[in-house]
C-alpha cells in the first residue's frame, strides 16, 4: 500500500502523539505509585503536590487520546478516499 504525503504526515502525528501518551501514562504510574495510591479521592487530589500532578497528567492524557482519535478517523477517512 502506497501512502501520500497527507497519510504519512498523518501517520506520523499519530506515532508521536502516541510516544507523548505512553510518557504520560508512564509518568501517571510512576507517581501514584511513590505516592501510593491508584485510587485517587477528590481531597488527594486537591490538597496533595501528587494529586496537581496526576490532575495535570490527566489533562494531557485526556486531550491527547482526543488528539489521537481524530488522527485516526483523518488517516481512515484518507485511505478509504483513496
Amino acid at each position: 500500500m502506497k501512502l501520500n504525503n497527507k497519510q504519512k504526515n498523518s501517520l506520523f502525528k499519530l506515532f508521536i502523539f502516541g510516544i507523548i501518551q505512553v510518557f504520560c501514562i508512564f509518568y501517571y504510574v510512576i507517581v501514584s505509585g511513590y505516592a501510593g495510591t491508584f485510587k485517587w479521592t477528590v481531597q488527594e487530589l486537591t490538597t496533595n503536590t501528587y494529586g496537581t500532578i496526576v490532575q495535570i497528567l490527566n489533562l494531557i492524557i485526556f486531550v491527547n487520546g482526543i488528539i489521537i482519535f481524530i488522527y485516526i478517523v483523518i488517516f481512515i477517512i484518507w485511505t478509504l478516499k483513496s
